[in-house]
């Protein structure tokens, strides 16, 4: 069955599935979607804007397509993740992503996650400049259980790698709840090097988890 599967770099024709994918990837296992609980959007309004802003094709954070790589099966796209080198043109990847949404939401959105940012910012990493970081992972259901994620995991890290010389580690953020995740990354090679634990309660009304891991894995 692997020979069936094509790895290859997403275009802005995979939006709707990248979009599925943000989503999924989001939720952490859980059924909290903080695009959801933050901007005060259903679900579908969620995916309409993602595709939206993935259309746009802006280049250096987790919202790009060309962050992206897919599995392809009978032509149709169903494993993704998203991987991108931080601070590539001196402009946080947190920025860009800021301005995509602020760009393309309505404004009450903005205006409603401005108000909550005092809950959720004790679980903000700051992305360090010069590193691998990665989003988004996700199989569809009836697919997992093919390594698809590690496929895609090496592949588009050794073109980062490739593309980038003086790059020597790679970061993922994982929240406590997605414990799948977790230990995927850690029998990779990955390591976690920071615990972030909030004190609010109520942020778990918003996030998977009052609880995110930081884990690294260097090639140098």
């Amino acid at each position: 069955m692997m020979d069936r599967f094509i790895i290859r770099a997403a275009t802005v024709h995979d939006a709707p599935f990248l979009a599925e994918a943000i989503i999924e990837a989001e939720k952490s296992g859980t059924d909290k979607l903080s695009y959801s609980t933050i901007f005060n959007l259903s679900e579908d309004d969620v995916r309409k804007y993602l595709i939206n802003i993935l259309e746009e094709e802006i280049d250096g954070c987790e919202l790009s397509v060309s962050s992206f790589i897919v599995a392809e099966f009978d032509g149709k796209a169903v494993a993704a993740l998203s991987a991108w080198v931080e601070g590539l043109e001196d402009v946080p990847s947190t920025i860009i992503k800021a301005n995509l949404l602020n760009f393309t939401l309505p404004k009450e959105c903005i205006v409603r996650a401005m108000s909550l940012n005092e809950v959720i910012r004790e679980l903000h990493v700051e992305y360090l400049p010069k590193t691998i970081q990665i989003g988004a992972c996700y199989v569809k259901n009836e697919f997992r259980g093919n390594r698809l994620l590690g496929i895609l995991n090496k592949q588009i890290i050794t073109r980062l790698l490739k593309e980038n010389p003086d790059v020597n580690s790679v970061w993922v953020q994982i929240f406590s709840c997605n414990i799948s995740s977790l230990k995927a990354f850690e029998k990779a090679g990955y390591t976690v090097v920071t615990t972030r634990e909030s004190s609010k309660k109520e942020i778990e009304n918003y996030l998977p988890s009052n609880k995110k891991h930081v884990l690294t894995k260097n090639f140098k």
